[in-house]
């Protein structure tokens, strides 16, 4: 259950000075795709204590404060009798580096497998009152084709596509902040598998954009991360 990767820092102190990281983090395996319950909460024991409880999929937290360095943690299932009791199924030394904005997704591989990412997340200013929108390739899917349009369908071109794009990747780009829909496809092939509705952007605010589940077992969605102000 790397799953639960995704939440280790949830109970860490830190302050909220200029070289302490900024740590989102989003559980991103719906518990369906492992046969489990599909919440799948699970406990972490972060160097020796149990500090998070019960989080399930689509949670996302921070920004956490944390201070630069390796954090050892140890994950299990969920206990409601005895939380972190149940014999951990992973344990891993997770790196921070001072000063960054991160996230760390728990999700599928591209083989189907429970895995964990860290990405850097681009928190620079954006110019124009424009806003920016970062997809990333963490689902259980084939490499794939991925473009947005203007949610009113029909009426307006293609505004920005992505080809060839393999699971692990990312994407970025500053458009107007409207409603736009977001659409998947097979590479090279047009059929679309998926499309979703963004929330309506804001201007100066980041989206970051993470595709999950399978598409094979119908679990596919979006989960989606907003950080605000980035003037």
């Amino acid at each position: 259950m790397l799953t639960a990767v995704a939440f280790l820092f949830t109970m860490l102190p830190g302050t909220a000075t200029a070289q302490h990281a900024k740590v989102y983090v989003v559980h991103g395996i719906p518990g369906l795709d492992l046969g489990l319950d599909p919440d799948l909460p699970v406990d972490v024991a972060v160097n020796g204590a149990c500090t998070l409880q019960a989080f399930k999929f689509g949670d996302i937290v921070g920004p956490l404060r944390l201070e630069a360095g390796t954090y050892n943690i140890q994950i299990s299932l969920a206990s409601a009798d005895a939380p972190c009791s149940n014999a951990p199924v992973i344990e891993a030394d997770v790196p921070i580096m001072a000063a960054e904005s991160a996230t760390i997704i728990a999700h599928l591989s591209k083989d189907g497998a429970p895995t964990a990412s860290k990405y850097v997340n681009d928190v620079s200013s954006i110019v124009n009152q424009k806003s920016r929108v970062v997809f990333h390739h963490t689902a259980y899917a084939p490499v794939v084709d991925v473009w947005m349009t203007r949610a009113t369908e029909g009426l307006l071109p293609i505004s920005w596509r992505v080809e060839n794009f393999f699971p692990g990747d990312k994407a970025g780009i500053e458009i107007l902040p409207r409603s736009w829909r977001m659409y998947f496809a097979p590479w090279r092939v047009d059929t679309v598998v998926f499309k979703k509705l963004l929330p309506p952007l804001v201007a100066n605010n980041g989206y970051f954009v993470y595709a999950v589940g399978s598409i094979v077992n119908g679990t596919f969605t979006l989960i989606w991360n907003r950080i605000k102000g980035l003037e």
